[in-house]
């Protein structure tokens, strides 16, 4: 075929179509899985979204081709012309190919780059996505679909329209000049084969067990790692691959495991050479082969019939129990043990199957905190919350805080929930509407109840038996709805504030903590004093109540009487107070006896006054004397005049001052 810039030109236009189209089947599969919440379905919307990034390169590098082809058109004219005598400053007809220059650096430079960014955002995605769809394969973190039609119809929808455009782009890719479209085709029927995979395993999930829906969450990611680990070492041995002069390299991003699927002609002459070399002979040629492909469409068709009749048998799971459904009414009056049912094929009838043993959760209100670390009043939780209206604490009542007012807080109020009667469970809603009214109707309840409640006991410690009452009236409103579910648990976790008022509020509650700890600290100190004054606080309490009867009473015999048993029980209590009574009570006696001598010993000297007046006095006179002149130096002299000379050095002089020396006397 000719490589002209008209059929660059085409491959240009659709490769801009394959990337509406990816981008179409992507953002179609996004919008579902999201409305849905269904985690395989959005990993392979990224998947699809990100093929986009192949279409526009390839789009872009055809462009560059079609420029090239012009470019060389009008060189090769003025090389006719003479054009380098008509060139003013004699330019080589190399210098002139400014196109061809480009178009070289984009496969040099340009697709490789892509090829890695490529390749690392397959890698990044997958990783994230298999990480958190591998935690989703266990049967208590998956949560089943209610509804498949939507999802099985987009599947089957992005099937036909990625594979039909794959093989059109694939039979296209067989031309040379057009050889590089195999990389669109790779992402289309990538695509093709996402959707395929989600409409099998769904359909599968709702005739029998959900094993697939729950494996594709990590399979799909896996298969994205499978890639990026391709595309890698495409582009590590296209270094090392030699190239002849002229040919166009073909990018690290063409996929070859999708390329063979998107031409399964060239799967089958490479089975059918396989056969030929192992048997020996031309098994393609053969009457049988040339029967069996000439059948093919007949062979499909029977096949499709004989899964459409498959349908008529359900089989209900040990863990489950069924209804039967035929043309949405229900038709069985007792629920279907385990076991497998003939019915009528789909869509006549089918078989609507409840897990009785996997207890389900839901958040009536917030959501648990994404944040690592310790979760404070203060902090972001990083979670969607649920606020309610609660009374104002019981200090504001009592300060006069107006009728009407209320605090907000914010809590997470999971609710664990089981199926127990199927029949009710079928017919009080809709599959899609089950939780959110069994949501709603919590709620309601949930909000009447707290809207009563004291923000200390919803704070404080009053939330178990809070959660207690919100079990009971949950439970008995959804019995009152013939819900057929039971309630297991309801729980009240992660209880404050907002955050906009959480450091004002900690302030409040460390006020009124304070104001405990000094109430506390003032008891305390209360108990002590009475302690040590009366022994315990019973007898001080005692000793109280019999002091405010004797103050109170008029009876003085009655207020004797008291006084007499407060003493004796100070007396008895051992405390200070008994303490300070006995020592009172010593020293009035010490004083007493002290009196009562020196009155006794004056009435002895007022008697030897009256015997002997003269003599007493002389005594008293004499004694008198002596205490005056105790320790004291006395001179006896004459009248005369008698000089006395002393050494008033000598501060103490021992013995009598005039008594002779030994030596004198001697």
């Amino acid at each position: 075929m000719k490589a002209d810039y008209q059929s660059y030109k085409r491959a240009a236009s659709v490769c801009l179509l394959g990337l509406f189209l990816q981008l179409a089947m992507g953002l179609t599969l996004l919008v579902h899985s999201v409305l849905s919440h269904n985690h395989a379905g959005l990993t392979g919307a990224l998947y699809i979204l990100l093929g986009g990034v192949v279409w526009l390169s390839l789009a872009i590098v055809f462009d560059q081709h079609r420029r090239e082809r012009i470019e060389a058109l009008e060189a090769e004219a003025i090389a006719q012309q003479g054009g380098r005598a008509l060139s003013v400053f004699g330019e080589g007809a190399s210098d002139l190919r400014v196109a061809a220059k480009r178009l070289a650096g984009m496969h040099r430079v340009m697709l490789p780059v892509v090829s890695l960014l490529y390749a690392a955002a397959l890698a990044g995605i997958g990783l994230w996505r298999f990480r958190s769809g591998e935690a989703l394969i266990d049967h208590g973190s998956f949560k089943p679909f209610a509804e498949h039609g939507w999802a099985i119809s987009i599947g089957i929808a992005l099937a036909f329209v990625g594979f039909m455009f794959a093989r059109y782009v694939a039979g296209m890719a067989k031309q040379p000049v057009w050889a590089n479209l195999r990389g669109g085709a790779a992402q289309a029927v990538g695509a093709a084969l996402v959707g395929l995979a989600i409409a099998v395993t769904r359909f599968i999930d709702y005739m029998g067990t959900d094993a697939g829906t729950r494996y594709l969450q990590a399979v799909l990611p896996a298969l994205m790692i499978a890639l990026s680990i391709e595309v890698m070492l495409n582009f590590l041995l296209g270094i090392y691959r030699p190239r002849r002069p002229g040919e166009v390299p073909r990018p690290a991003m063409d996929s070859r495991v999708l390329s063979f699927v998107a031409a399964p002609d060239r799967i089958a002459e490479s089975i059918g050479g396989a056969l030929n070399y192992q048997f020996g002979f031309d098994v393609t040629g053969s009457w049988f082969y040339q029967l069996l492909s000439r059948s093919l469409s007949a062979l499909v068709v029977v096949g499709v019939a004989v899964l459409w009749l498959m349908t008529t048998v359900g089989v209900v799971q040990p863990n489950e129990q069924g209804v039967r459904v035929r043309l949405g009414r229900l038709a069985s009056a007792e629920p279907l043990p385990p076991g497998p049912y003939l019915k009528l094929p789909w869509p006549l009838e089918r078989i609507e199957r409840f897990d009785t043993e996997r207890v389900r959760r839901i958040n009536v209100a917030g959501e648990a905190p994404t944040i690592s670390g310790a979760i404070l009043w203060t902090n972001d939780h990083k979670a969607a919350e649920s606020f309610f209206l609660v009374q104002p604490a019981a200090l504001e009542r009592t300060a006069g805080v107006a009728t009407g007012d209320y605090s907000l807080v914010a809590a997470e109020i999971p609710l664990y929930y089981r199926v127990d009667d199927v029949i009710k469970f079928h017919l009080f809603a809709a599959p899609e509407a089950r939780e959110q009214v069994i949501r709603a109707e919590a709620q309601r309840e949930v909000l009447r109840y707290m809207a009563a409640m004291n923000v200390d006991d919803v704070l404080g410690r009053g939330r178990s038996a809070a959660a207690a009452e919100l079990h009971r009236r949950i439970s008995a409103r959804l019995a009152e709805l013939n819900t057929g579910v039971g309630v297991l648990f309801v729980g009240i976790e992660g209880v404050h504030p907002p955050r906009e008022t959480a450091e004002e509020y900690e302030k409040y509650v460390g006020a009124n903590q304070e104001r405990e700890a000094l109430i506390d600290m003032g008891q305390r100190e209360a108990s002590e004093m009475l302690i040590n004054a009366a022994g315990s606080l019973a007898t001080a309490r005692r000793l109280v109540a019999l002091i405010d009867d004797a103050e109170h009473t008029t009876d003085d015999a009655r207020r004797a009487e008291l006084e007499a048993e407060i003493s004796d029980l100070i007396a008895k209590a051992g405390g200070q107070a008994a303490v300070r009574l006995q020592e009172a009570r010593a020293e009035r006696w010490q004083r007493h006896m002290t009196a009562r001598a020196e009155a006794e010993a004056y009435a002895g000297e007022l008697a030897m006054y009256r015997a002997a007046p003269r003599i007493y006095a002389a005594g008293r006179y004499f004694e008198t004397l002596r205490d005056l002149i105790k320790d004291k130096r006395v001179y006896f002299v004459r009248g005369d005049g008698v000089e006395v000379r002393v050494n008033l050095e000598d501060s103490a002089l021992g013995g009598n001052l005039f008594e002779q020396p030994r030596q004198q006397q001697e």
